[in-house]
């Protein structure tokens, strides 16, 4: 409302200069639902109620101005019944001002509670992350120390290992070196058991042959002994038949004539016997000659020796065939003497001395010639015996270097055998060296493995530590950032609230709310911001590693 233009002229002209439009901002300072036009309400109520006492001070300098007081009266009272109402509100406002004022204190204690909360937390926090950091240099030192001594225990281990493994390729060298002379000595053994097997081939072949010549020699002595048995029976037959024929000489020394055809038959006899001794005594030499060889002929001596004892019995038979011959004719002659005796008994007394004295010492010859024969005969029996002992001794010779070779058979398959388990037990010790050696070279390389994974989680351990540090360094920042933010926000809120009490804020307050960034500047509410500052805490915290 304005005053009409007369009145411009008076002495009430003060009046009409009444800040009424103060009514509508205060009215759009409601709308907007800020404290800053309560402040500016004041002013504008005591300039209108100072205007009436002005008016009534001066009205009765003005004679003019009394017609038209109703109308101004009417003004007035509408006035200040509006400014009642606005004093209403005014109140109304205060009122609510002072609800937020302490609405707002008590959102500054619970924001500084709030702080003073996340500010223990934020030390109980830096603590931890000391002590955790402490923990962490402690457990990392340690760990470094553990690793240490595992890299200094692996590394002595690794040493041994490579020395066990050294004196596993000496001894593995040794072992070869023994197996390749064991081989040797074992192709030496297996030539030496072939020769020794030919050798034995050999020697049973020569036994087996030995063998058949001292079966055949058995079966040529058995037959000569049985030969030499007939002789001898009869000889000894003969020696009785001459004995009874020496007695017949005797008796009948008158038969010259038949005597005289008997000496000469003797004579031709001990010729015939003479020629037999020289012949024995040549197959006597050549027995010593054959006795003198070598034991390697020795076989050929005895094959021969066998056939003169062959040739001696054909002889010997013959002998006896002409003993026998002889006997028969002496037979028939002493028949013929008896016949002759029992004819002539008379015919004794005509032979002469002389005559039945050479008969006598032809007889004394033959009978000296038979046994000379006889002892010829007991030679050759001697000789035959020898030759059976010579075949027993050849025989036990033959069966001793049988068991000699045997002997040496069975120590050369002993020696072979050993030479097998030898080898095999190099070998079983080789494969075991070898084995031994895969095992430290496995274990070297798990150990190696061992190495690179501790040095891996050392860097990782590391890594994690510069990355738990960091981490630290970011929650340290972001709890000071926030610290700062709580602290900043109360204290612009507490000025805020403050300045909106103030007369002189009102200006301020209507130029930043009549500015186009008026919504930018709007008032958040607190717990909006310690919900988030809370919410990016409890972020950093989930982010930490448990």
């Amino acid at each position: 409302m304005q005053t009409p233009k007369p009145s411009r002229n008076g002495p009430g002209s003060e009046v009409p200069q009444k800040p009424s439009p103060a009514t509508p901002r205060s009215t759009r300072g409601n709308k907007s639902g800020n404290d800053i036009d309560t402040s500016g309400g004041a002013p504008a109520r005591t300039s209108s109620d100072r205007s009436p006492k002005v008016t009534d001070r001066r009205s009765p300098r003005s004679p003019a101005k009394d017609k038209k007081r109703p109308s101004k009266i009417s003004e007035l009272e509408s006035q200040i019944s509006g400014l009642k109402d606005e004093l209403k509100k005014v109140k109304d406002e205060l009122a609510s001002s002072d609800a937020c004022k302490t609405k707002a204190v008590q959102e500054a204690e619970a924001t500084n509670e709030q702080l003073t909360a996340v500010a223990a937390k934020l030390e109980e926090a830096q603590r931890q992350l000391s002590d955790f950091s402490a923990a962490e240099e402690s457990r990392l030192q340690e760990l470094r120390q553990i690793s240490q001594e595992r890299d200094f225990a692996w590394q002595s281990e690794l040493e041994a290992m490579q020395n066990q493994q050294s004196a596993d390729k000496t001894e593995i060298q040794v072992l070869k070196q023994q197996l390749e002379t064991i081989t040797e000595a074992e192709a030496t053994h297996s030539i030496l058991l072939e020769e020794s097997k030919a050798e034995l081939l050999s020697l049973k072949e020569e036994l087996l042959a030995r063998a058949e010549t001292i079966e055949r020699l058995q079966v040529n002595v058995r037959e000569v002994e049985k030969g030499q048995m007939e002789a001898k029976g009869e000889s000894d037959e003969q020696g009785r038949q001459l004995e009874i024929a020496k007695t017949a000489i005797e008796k009948l020394q008158e038969s010259i004539c038949l005597k005289e055809a008997e000496l000469e038959a003797s004579r031709t006899r001990v010729s015939l016997l003479k020629e037999t001794v020289s012949k024995l005594q040549h197959v006597d030499g050549n027995n010593e000659a054959v006795e003198s060889s070598v034991l390697h002929v020795e076989m050929e001596r005895l094959k021969s020796d066998l056939e003169a004892a062959w040739n001696v019995k054909t002889e010997l038979e013959k002998k006896v065939h002409l003993l026998e011959s002889e006997h028969e004719s002496k037979d028939v002659e002493l028949n013929n003497l008896k016949k002759l005796l029992e004819e002539k008994p008379e015919t004794e007394s005509d032979v002469p001395v002389p005559i039945q004295v050479d008969l006598e010492t032809k007889l004394m010859k033959s009978i000296t010639d038979i046994a000379e024969l006889k002892a010829s005969l007991m030679d050759k029996e001697n000789e035959l015996q020898n030759l059976l002992e010579e075949n027993e001794t050849l025989k036990s010779e033959t069966s001793k270097k049988e068991t000699e070779s045997l002997k040496k058979y069975e120590a050369v398959v002993a020696e072979l055998e050993l030479a097998k388990a030898a080898e095999q037990d190099t070998r079983m010790r080789l494969g075991y060296v070898t084995e031994e050696a895969d095992k430290s070279s496995r274990r070297a390389a798990r150990v190696t493995e061992q190495l690179d994974a501790a040095q891996a989680v050392n860097s990782e351990m590391e890594a994690e530590l510069r990355r738990l540090r960091v981490q630290s360094d970011q929650w340290r920042k972001a709890a000071e950032a926030a610290a700062a933010a709580l602290t900043g926000t109360n204290n612009g809120r507490l000025i805020e609230r403050s300045g909106s009490l103030d007369p002189d804020y009102n200006s301020i307050g209507g130029k930043m709310l009549n500015s186009p960034f008026s919504d930018d500047l709007e008032f958040e509410s607190p717990k909006k911001k310690n919900g988030g500052v809370l919410r990016r805490m409890s972020g950093l915290w989930k982010k930490s590693p448990k």
